[in-house]
């Protein structure tokens, strides 16, 4: 990344040296064209004086003069070579050596197309040509001019562009580096939050651009302070909030977990009280019979004492000890077996153990248990679930999800009066699919409005409060499936048709 004062720099540099460059070029154009002018009209000068002079010169044989008017001639340096003949015949000449002596000629150097003009001599009478006179004029003095003075512009542009680097680097330091830092520094203390607020505002700058800067950093950071205060206040509010809801929500959990827990035992209580009257019957039985066997017994054995037996009697005895005993033995076992399987549920529904068992088996059992809250509805009730399957998983929770199910399908899914006409069917079905067991519990009942469905697993939404609904039913459901025995459950449902709720739970447990 550039920085600004490497950027300006660059940018003045080039911009002097392009401008001095463009004046350079200027100046050396016209200096060349002068030195061209000047030699010309030296060489002009040169012929007149020549010309006015020479002729003279040999019409008098005056070769001491001749010799003063060439090295005359020869102070100017750009001329290198200079030749008199007389006619066609070489009188005197002079040449400039590389040390820049001027040394005599005695012979012509000069080709014969070398520059040259003639020296006529005006008499009384006439004018005739004495001769000529060759010159050659070098341009290495106007080449050595003009490289000095190239010279003397790149030492000039040079020597300018170090002053306007050192100027402009020092201005830029003072003027803009240092503020810029200055606020850069700021900025990045606020940003790391490493910066004391009582110092935050930036000095005021005689220039005014970077004043205006200053002031609008200094409202900034004013601003941001108070957001700063403000927010810090905000989160001290909001975390005491967070303490209170976290609070709030343990709260609530403990309350959910009692309600929940006296959802099970209020379920269970009733299972208690249905699994009381229902042994109430084989009991009254057992009783009674006893009672007749009894009653019989005693009165067989006054007749024995009597020595009154006869045959009949106790043919008549025999048979009623025989009937008295099978009602007995079969309302006993009858109770055993209720007594049994309510054991066996409510020991599940208590003590959350893991252990494998047949899921047939166990739902029969479920069911026999519930027998008491099914028998006084008209509702069938049909399992359709292969023997074979064995599931390693909770069966207190299956049957803490069967029985809410089934209570939630009693209160909800039929009316008081069987309006639609059929047989009212509650089917337990299930298999199995890819590790899982595939459990659905479905009723061809009433079914569940649309705008509802989504809410049936939401605790303490029930639409029977009127009628003892808790709403903690179906949530209590969802939690032991997701969460106790780690599968999923879905609920569909047409209206007037029936409800299906499909629950996906691994086989082989939770862990």
């Amino acid at each position: 990344m550039r920085r600004i004062r490497t950027h300006l720099n660059l940018i003045f540099v080039v911009i002097l040296t392009m401008a001095l460059s463009i004046s350079g070029a200027i100046s050396y154009l016209r200096t060349e064209q002068r030195l061209e002018e000047e030699l010309k009209s030296y060489e002009q000068r040169m012929r007149l004086r020549m010309e006015t002079v020479v002729p003279g010169v040999l019409w008098n044989f005056d070769d001491i003069q001749l010799a003063r008017v060439l090295d005359a001639e020869m102070s100017y340096e750009a001329i290198t070579t200079l030749e008199v003949y007389n006619g066609d015949s070489f009188l005197d000449g002079r040449q400039r050596g590389p040390d820049g002596q001027i040394n005599k000629l005695d012979h012509a150097v000069l080709e014969k197309n070398s520059p040259s003009f003639a020296l006529n001599f005006s008499g009384a009478e006439s004018q005739k040509v004495l001769g000529h006179v060759r010159f050659e004029s070098n341009r290495k003095l106007i080449q050595q001019q003009l490289r000095e003075q190239v010279l003397e512009k790149i030492i000039e542009i040079i020597i300018l562009d170090l002053l306007v680097v050192l100027a402009l680097s020092r201005s830029l330091q003072q003027i803009v580096i240092r503020p810029l830092a200055l606020l850069r520094d700021r900025i990045n203390q606020i940003a790391e939050r490493d910066i004391n607020y009582n110092n935050i505002d930036l000095p005021r700058n005689p220039y005014q651009e970077i004043d205006e800067v200053s002031i609008g950093y200094n409202r900034i950071a004013h601003r941001l302070q108070d957001d700063v205060a403000n927010l810090s206040r905000t989160e001290a509010q909001m975390r005491q909030a967070k303490e209170e809801a976290e609070l709030a929500l343990r709260q609530l959990q403990e309350a959910q977990k009692n309600l929940v827990q006296s959802e099970k035992m209020a379920s269970l209580g009733s299972l208690v009280a249905g699994i009381a009257h229902e042994i109430n019957t084989p009991v009254g039985v057992i009783l009674t019979s006893a009672s007749v066997l009894r009653d019989e017994s005693v009165k067989f054995r006054q007749m024995i004492e009597d020595g009154q037996v006869k045959k009949s009697d106790v043919l008549s005895y025999g048979e009623t000890a025989e009937q008295s005993s099978s009602l007995i033995l079969s309302n006993a076992t009858r109770a055993a077996d209720l007594i049994q399987s309510f054991k066996r549920v409510a020991v599940d529904q208590t003590s959350e153990v893991k252990r494998d068992f047949e899921l047939k088996a166990y739902l029969n059992e479920i069911l026999l248990s519930l027998r008491p809250l099914t028998k006084h509805a008209a509702v069938q009730i049909v399992i359709d679930c292969p023997d074979e399957i064995k599931i390693d998983s909770y069966p207190g929770a299956f049957s803490q999800i069967l029985t809410n199910l089934l209570q939630n399908a009693l209160l909800h899914a039929f009316g008081p009066n069987n309006e639609t006409g059929r047989q009212n069917t509650i089917t337990i079905a299930a298999h199995e699919e890819a590790g899982e067991t595939v459990l659905n519990f479905s009723d061809n009942g009433q079914g569940i409005a649309a705008n509802i469905i989504d809410k049936v697993f939401d605790p303490f939404f029930t639409t029977k409060r009127a009628n003892g609904g808790s709403g903690l039913g179906l949530n209590i459901v969802f939690n032991l499936v997701t969460q106790t025995l780690g599968g999923t459950i879905k609920v569909f449902s047409d209206l007037g048709l029936g409800t299906r709720f499909e629950m996906r739970i691994p086989t082989h447990g939770h862990k």
